[in-house]
């Protein structure tokens, strides 16, 4: 795992740099959640709200909805597909995102609608580069909040 001031990056998912949410592939079927950078920006989670199981959502729409102290805003979904699970855990415990972003604290599973969709997310050491750029510009500097 990759450390950028302080922010965790994973370098064998694949992220939507521009929205903050990264994605774990398992064959057609993905996880999606929220990267560290984005948990660190949005302070402690205090809301999980996902989309229902079964409800197919569109690539670039909400997959689910995040509140903070200071901030309040939708997941955008990185892939068009149906969603087969969410995290009930997250319910009871959101904080986790800022705890766990890349493990337990996954938001959503879904089928996705087609493979090919992944083409616009980047990983390995790409990922790493953009990112790189992204927490410097916007002076990032990741901790996690319990």
């Amino acid at each position: 795992m990759a450390e950028i001031q302080g922010c965790d990056l994973p370098e064998n998912l694949y992220y939507d740099i521009e929205n903050n949410v990264w994605v774990r592939r398992e064959g057609e079927v993905i996880f999606a959640g929220m990267t560290d950078p984005a948990q660190t920006l949005s302070g402690r989670i205090l809301f999980v709200r996902p989309k229902k199981v079964g409800m197919h959502v569109l690539r670039g729409k909400s997959l689910a909805s995040l509140e903070s102290g200071k901030w309040a805003g939708p997941l955008v979904c990185p892939v068009s597909g149906t969603i087969i699970a969410t995290n009930d855990r997250l319910k009871d415990e959101p904080a986790l995102l800022n705890i766990d972003p890349y493990g337990e604290a996954w938001i959503a599973k879904l089928q996705m609608d087609e493979p090919e969709d992944l083409g616009h997310l980047v990983t390995g050491e790409r990922a790493l580069e953009l990112y790189r750029e992204k927490i410097v510009r916007d002076k990032i500097q990741c901790m996690r909040c319990s």
